[in-house]
């Protein structure tokens, strides 16, 4: 028997529930691991009020993020073997495959190797973090040498991994949060500006930073009442990749400046990258073969470091998702399970 934590019903951090169930052998192209770290991730919240891309159907597992050992493998996996140590990547439905728990089993093309330089709750902050900052920064948005990146309410995993990322492609970093005591910890990351936009005006600030040339891209979480400042922020050309909805407000579309200065807009989720059978999205094998060859050897050297902001218990889930919810954090929540 393995402790697993589902839903039985959407609302609260309080629905969450830990049950004792028996995991089946893993089928064809799947494995079974055990788990010794989770990372939460805002679209766990989501999924748990019902809120999320697919609706689940309850009762059901949730997570993306976990580092643990594998314990079997069905048939036709050949990617893996009973004793690698692993993390998980985004690449499957939260309630076929949640990884909240004791043990777990997820699809084989979901696995990584665990570079050994990461701890286990270092492990578990990189799957659904990287991949979703490589895709949109470099698939995407095409990032290199010499660009400026802009990076909105980057204090939590995606933005510190934004900010590495970035880094990495050879770009500057422009990163905001709306409070100054998050700002010297993105500073620390390594963004080259932080802008609190809680004291600063956004717009000016940028202009001032670029001299008028505004950035190259704008990786966006919040959308709504921003979005405007945003679009006119861009160089021409530049891209502006929406990765969530914080701000559910419907925007005001400058769109003059979108034409005049030739501006891509961009709806972005990992899954078109890493698969969600549910949506009818396969993997892109070769798009995630070059993710992983980009990432894995930075996480395995120290030139990618992931941000550990608070750990629980699995017994304390609970105030792992209060936590969570709190905004507080600066880089990751995560659940040590063993």
């Amino acid at each position: 028997m393995a402790r697993i934590v589902r839903i039985h019903e959407f609302g609260g951090p309080e629905v969450l529930k830990i049950d004792d169930q028996e995991l089946p052998e893993p089928s064809k192209g799947e494995v079974r691991i055990s788990v010794k770290a989770v990372g939460l991730n805002r679209a766990d919240a989501l999924w748990r009020l019902n809120q999320y891309i697919e609706v689940p159907k309850l009762p059901c597992k949730l997570g993306y993020d976990a580092a643990g050992t594998v314990e079997a493998v069905g048939s036709g996996v050949d990617n893996v073997a009973v004793g690698d140590r692993i993390f998980t990547i985004p690449a499957f439905s939260q309630g076929d495959y949640g990884v909240y728990g004791e043990a777990a089993i997820v699809p084989a093309n979901a696995i990584w190797p665990w570079p050994e330089r990461l701890s286990a709750e270092e492990a578990a902050c990189v799957g659904v973090q990287y991949t979703t900052v490589y895709f949109a920064l470099s698939t995407i948005g095409e990032v290199g040498e010499g660009d400026t990146v802009l990076l909105t309410a980057a204090t939590g995993g995606v933005g510190f991994a934004g900010i590495e990322v970035a880094k990495q492609l050879g770009a500057s970093v422009i990163a905001t949060t709306r409070k100054r005591a998050k700002a010297a910890a993105l500073s620390e990351a390594g963004a080259d500006h932080v802008i609190v936009t809680d004291e600063e005006d956004l717009a000016t600030r940028i202009e001032e930073i670029t001299g008028g040339k505004g950035v190259k891209i704008v990786f966006d979480p919040i959308a709504g009442k921003s979005i405007p400042t945003l679009l006119n922020s861009l160089a021409v050309g530049g891209r502006y990749v929406l990765y969530g909805v914080l701000d559910q407000t419907d925007p005001v579309l400058p769109a003059m400046s979108v034409l005049a200065k030739n501006i891509s807009l961009h709806g972005y989720s990992v899954f078109a990258y890493t698969g969600y059978p549910h949506m009818g999205m396969p993997q892109q094998v070769e798009a995630v073969a070059e993710a992983r060859e980009f990432l894995l050897p930075r996480l395995a050297d120290g030139r990618l470091k992931p941000v550990v902001s608070e750990t629980f218990k699995l017994d304390d889930v609970v105030a792992a998702h209060q936590s969570l919810e709190s905004n507080k954090q600066t880089g990751k929540i995560v659940l040590q399970v063993s």
